[in-house]
């Protein structure tokens, strides 16, 4: 599928959760335009704004155009509370997830993505991954690098996860699906884009990865190391205590699938 052939007819939702990103969403909120207005006929974007002590939201409406809703959170509640609350608002067949900084090159990656989602409806949503190239580490930025490692090392040690990157903010989703999945997921923060991986992975739902180049931001990310100490602790308990649970509750009425056939990388 080219740029020229998008159906006219299919709504595409873009989801950006934002805290404290005064120096990115100004520029990532115009690649997103510049590539959308040419490219796809119709779509929207929602923006979700975490209780930031920068002047975040004032850049986001000076910058917005009119088919984009912003959406004000009270405080900061985390990363994965602004993503279920853009998903639940979303209207669009196709939902993408991007970091504020826009760590993908949207141009490049997007119609590939979209395609692979297509391809097949057993597949539940299409992850851009980072981790199988080596020279994106630096342009990712030493901290994500480190929280990405972490959470790749757990998930091969101790869920054997198919999945070799959940953490990349760059992710297309089938819309009904995330919903679906979305609301079972009863997490905040950093951890919720494992946490509903897993769900849809437990229930037979298949995630394809496409290898790609992070573009390089110059302005630090604003994930502290407390952040990555607690998200840790966080993803321990989750194994421990939680997860044996709610995956036997999301599973009452389904056959669980072989995962080890869930995935395979893509490079474009």
């Amino acid at each position: 599928m080219s740029a020229k052939e998008f159906p006219k007819n299919e709504l595409i939702s873009v989801i950006i959760p934002c805290y404290n990103e005064a120096q990115n969403i100004g520029q990532t909120l115009k690649e997103i335009y510049d590539y959308l207005d040419e490219f796809v006929p119709n779509y929207e974007v929602i923006v979700v704004v975490e209780k930031s002590t920068d002047n975040t939201l004032e850049v986001i409406n000076s910058r917005k155009n009119q088919k984009t809703i912003v959406l004000e959170n009270t405080k900061k509640y985390g990363k994965g509370y602004s993503l279920k609350r853009g998903i639940y608002f979303a209207k669009g067949q196709y939902i993408l997830t991007c970091d504020a900084d826009l760590p993908v090159d949207i141009k490049k990656y997007f119609l590939p993505m979209l395609e692979l989602l297509k391809r097949d409806e057993k597949v539940a949503a299409v992850f851009a991954t980072a981790l199988a190239i080596k020279t994106c580490r630096k342009e990712r930025g030493f901290v994500r690098s480190i929280v990405s490692l972490i959470f790749f090392v757990f998930r091969q040690l101790l869920l054997q996860f198919p999945v070799s990157d959940t953490q990349l903010g760059f992710k297309l989703f089938r819309a009904d699906v995330a919903k679906k999945f979305c609301q079972k997921v009863n997490e905040n923060g950093f951890l919720f884009d494992l946490i509903l991986t897993d769900l849809m992975l437990n229930e037979g739902y298949q995630i394809e990865e496409v290898n790609v180049k992070v573009v390089e931001r110059k302005i630090k990310s604003s994930v502290s190391v407390a952040e990555i100490i607690k998200t840790t602790y966080k993803f321990c308990k989750y194994i421990l205590f939680t997860r044996s649970k709610l995956l036997r509750k999301c599973t009452d009425k389904v056959m669980i699938n072989d995962k080890s056939k869930s995935i395979k990388a893509t490079s474009i």
